[in-house]
């Protein structure tokens, strides 16, 4: 499965619980203040999860988690309520004394704070994810440059010396085709992704790495998305799970739902285009 996903190396992704002047992002195209919703928009008709969401009861009612599952020890979700729910009939859970959750794929209809589920599945394995690399390919292909100097630490060193570069933005590894990156880096292709010249960064990395890289330019600072991701925590954007920056230079914010209206006030904060919200709850095909 290809597609832009959130940054693999430098970027941090931010789960709740972002330079170059000269890159800052700008408005939308109308200067008209646009607020962010209060609250978790409803949805209209039967919904389904596209990823797995994490039902949790502590014996007083099934409820949802905006969030994954901490790994510290059990959640004790608060976020949605959650209505014709029935333990028995929804496969594998886990359960330390009256507390008792899982992760799951719901349909259902959902009106903001309640979710009335309808069909409840185990969640699937996630796809495999490729990184689409930003360079065409080589004439004959992708090869080695240096073959001393294509260790793991060698690695290291280049993704150390990208992320000090002037417009740095992100980077990541992948396999020539774009498979994710395989264990031996002599085999691995180096994306960097800087806002600037190309040829300088280019340069600077070959420094230290005789492997495959490519290195492409990109709109958007590391820290301008680090700024972003600032401003999206700061606004407490309703039914958040995670955000941050993606390969195809967007900040990427990851909602429960969202019916258009959370996406309009990032259109008019950071620009059209800028930042993409992707709403988990999606109608039922």
């Amino acid at each position: 499965m290809r597609g832009t996903g959130l940054v693999v190396v430098a970027l941090a992704v931010v789960a709740t619980g972002c330079g170059d002047a000269s890159s800052t992002p700008s408005r939308g195209l109308l200067d008209v203040p646009v607020s962010v919703p209060t609250a978790v928009p409803a949805a209209e008709g039967v919904v389904r999860s596209t990823e797995p969401v994490v039902v949790s009861d502590d014996g007083t009612g099934p409820r949802m988690c905006f969030g994954s599952i901490p790994f510290d020890g059990p959640p004790s979700c608060s976020d949605v309520a959650v209505r014709g729910w029935d333990w028995s009939e929804v496969g594998e859970s886990s359960r330390e004394g009256v507390r008792r959750w899982g992760a799951y794929t719901l349909t259902g209809t959902f009106d903001g704070e309640t979710f009335e589920v309808t069909e409840v599945a185990g969640p699937t394995a996630p796809e495999p994810y490729d990184v689409e690399i930003p360079c065409p390919t080589p004439a004959g292909g992708w090869t080695v440059q240096d073959p001393g100097r294509t260790s793991r630490d060698d690695l290291a060193a280049a993704m150390n010396r990208a992320s000090r570069l002037d417009g740095f933005a992100t980077a990541a590894v992948s396999a020539p085709d774009g498979a994710p990156g395989p264990e031996d880096p002599a085999s691995t292709v180096f994306s960097v992704f800087v806002v600037g010249d190309v040829r300088v960064a280019e340069a600077a990395v070959r420094e230290v790495w005789g492997g495959m890289l490519c290195v492409t330019q990109v709109e958007h600072t590391d820290d301008d998305f680090h700024r972003m991701q600032a401003r999206v925590l700061e606004a407490d954007v309703p039914g958040i799970t995670q955000v941050g920056g993606n390969l195809a230079d967007q900040l990427e914010i990851a909602v429960l739902h969202d019916d258009g209206s959370i996406q309009r006030w990032a259109d008019g904060e950071f620009g059209e285009g800028v930042a993409v919200v992707l709403s988990n709850l999606q109608p039922a095909r």
